[in-house]
């Protein structure tokens, strides 16, 4: 008996002191790669201004130098840089304090916050140890989109933190969240799906839309208001040039990869409009949502969702470049976070980040690169049975963790 009951008080203990045994590693991790992500953006920023100069970024500094003074932002500037700034005049004025700096500050600034907002956004949304794995999975796409100055890290970010606002039910911090995301660029929006899972819908469709007319009359601050609607007419008129249908995709590099829709053009000639195939793209993406209601206060289930939002804004985005495929790739990193370790959703997310991010570097050879990768458009394949497994698990086809741990307790 007492041998029993010594056995009996130190399993508990035992379980405890090896749970906080893998936590403690867990948190340890989680602190080397915040620490690698900021030393990563430190370095990219010396690396695309002092050893070479990036385009986008000079694109983003010009752009409010041109807002405060007057001058159309969508206009060709030649002679300060190459391509149009197609970002909104709210993104303009909120670059100030990247734009005011030295060029190289401004840089590691402005990746310091890119790269901050995916930290910040796993961190918030999970706990130590899948954080961890997420933003290892993250790390190498992340930093490919601090080298070229995109926004799309950030704006994966934006979506994560929302996400996890409405987690909280912080209503106000999901919907400026969200609106931050949306004047950068418009896929963000997106991110409002959340919404649909919490109470108090009203008051959220409130704030959402006062937090939207804030941000459209922020550069009221340093703008004439008659100079400001010039400059949103401008925006209408380059994004509405761009939503229309191009004669051809992936020149390499940055260009366009076009989603979904690239590929049907590109493999089987198709030449019909975008929106078909966003709607279908739509409708099966909001499917689970009907079909498994049930499973709405499962937070297992929302993050699946999130996950599945964040591919579905790559995978049917027209416009959706090379640097664009890295909030595939936080999706992916969620996905695969948060999801029971298998061998073949160990295999389906290895060669989705190979194929997407290293197929994109000089490990590739570039007879292969210039003859295959870019014409056929690659870089989008994976991405198909990735979001179609998103897709069955949330619909229930294959099981997930929640599901699982609910056949475990009834049996």
């Amino acid at each position: 008996m007492p041998e029993s009951s010594t056995s009996g008080h130190n399993a508990p203990t035992a379980h405890a002191t090896a749970s906080h045994d893998a936590g403690g590693r867990a948190r340890r991790a989680l602190r080397v790669l915040v620490v690698l992500y900021a030393l990563s953006a430190v370095v990219v920023g010396y690396q695309r201004t002092v050893l070479s100069h990036e385009n986008n970024f000079l694109i983003f500094r010009a752009a409010f130098d041109h807002l405060i003074a007057g001058q159309d932002l969508y206009a060709a500037w030649p002679a300060v840089h190459e391509d149009f700034f197609k970002y909104s005049p709210t993104f303009a004025f909120l670059f100030a304090p990247f734009a005011l700096l030295p060029l190289t500050p401004g840089y590691m600034l402005w990746a310091l916050v890119c790269a901050g907002a995916v930290v910040w956004g796993f961190v918030r949304l999970l706990p130590a140890r899948d954080a961890a794995v997420a933003l290892a999975i993250a790390l190498l796409p992340i930093v490919g989109d601090l080298q070229r100055s995109q926004s799309n890290a950030l704006c994966a970010g934006l979506m994560l933190l929302a996400w996890s606002a409405y987690e909280r039910r912080e209503q106000w911090g999901a919907a400026s969240t969200i609106a931050a995301g949306t004047f950068v660029k418009l896929f963000p929006m997106a991110a409002f799906a959340g919404a649909i899972f919490h109470p108090r819908k009203f008051r959220m469709a409130v704030i959402s839309a006062a937090t939207a007319v804030i941000g459209i009359a922020l550069p009221l601050i340093a703008v004439a208001p008659a100079s400001l609607a010039s400059q949103y007419r401008s925006w209408r008129a380059i994004e509405t040039r761009d939503a229309a249908p191009l004669a051809r995709y992936g020149a390499g590099g940055a260009d366009l990869y076009a989603g979904l829709m690239g590929q049907f053009r590109v493999w089987w000639g198709v030449e019909w409009p975008h929106w078909p195939t966003q709607v279908i793209g739509l409708l099966l993406l909001l499917l689970p949502l009907a079909v498994q209601w049930k499973r709405r206060d499962e937070p297992h289930f929302r993050l699946l969702f999130l996950a599945s939002i964040l591919v579905f804004c790559v995978l049917f985005n027209h416009q959706a470049e090379s640097p664009s495929f890295v909030i595939s790739m936080v999706g992916m990193a969620l996905w695969f976070a948060v999801s029971p370790r298998t061998t073949w959703r160990t295999a389906l997310m290895v060669v989705a980040f190979a194929v997407v991010n290293l197929g994109s570097t000089d490990l590739m050879p570039r007879s292969w690169y210039q003859a295959y990768y870019v014409p056929y458009l690659l870089k989008t394949l994976p991405l198909i049975p990735l979001w179609l497994v998103m897709q069955a698990e949330l619909l229930g086809v294959i099981p997930s963790r929640a599901s699982a741990l609910g056949s475990s307790a009834s049996a």
